[in-house]
């Protein structure tokens, strides 16, 4: 399913999983998507996702003003996102309020395991982020960069506050610059 006008997201650390939760919604519409993302596949999508990225720089041949130019790109496209707006999931409330009551363990509703993703760079500058649940549901999400920089900027500080210690820094040794365009990546 294509979501091109996403409304609003937000990712948070669930301890209780040791997993992150990734929310959308969608514009026009009360549709909430809840994705979980494991550890390892945060660590393998990251990896994708700044090869992308690295590739599409890739007229600028020394690595070094590469990252430059990605993490000066980050901070342009994060300054004027806003990053302190609650994200409006009144259902998780109310089945986290539940649970809490019932003594219950899942604090979340209809959330759905990431499995696999492919991720495309778009001649327009967009990406396509394709990514797919466990379930086989698959979310098509086409971000300009202002988009993609706040998601990746909400997944850093959410592994961050996990304690993961993935390398999720701009860095001329990352590994992220030997993915392969158009590939697939699956966790199993």
């Amino acid at each position: 399913m294509s979501l091109s006008a996403i409304r609003q997201f937000a990712i948070d650390y669930v301890s209780l999983e040791d997993r992150l939760l990734l929310r959308l919604r969608t514009e026009g519409t009360a549709d909430i998507y809840r994705l979980l993302i494991t550890r390892r596949y945060l660590s393998l999508f990251w990896t994708a996702l700044t090869g992308e990225l690295h590739k599409s720089l890739a007229e600028t041949k020394n690595a070094v003003a590469r990252d430059f130019l990605l993490e000066m790109a980050e901070t342009r496209a994060t300054a004027s996102a806003n990053f302190s707006t609650p994200f409006e999931d009144p259902a998780a409330a109310k089945a986290a309020a539940a649970a809490s009551a019932e003594g219950s363990a899942n604090p979340i509703p209809d959330a759905h395991l990431l499995w696999a993703f492919h991720i495309l760079r778009n001649p327009d500058g967009t990406t396509l982020l394709s990514l797919i649940t466990w379930d086989r549901m698959r979310l098509d999400l086409t971000l300009a960069d202002d988009g993609l920089f706040g998601l990746m900027k909400l997944l850093r500080d959410a592994a961050r506050t996990a304690e993961w210690e993935l390398p999720m820094e701009w860095g001329v040794n990352f590994p992220g610059a030997a993915h392969h365009a158009g590939e697939t990546r699956r966790l199993n």
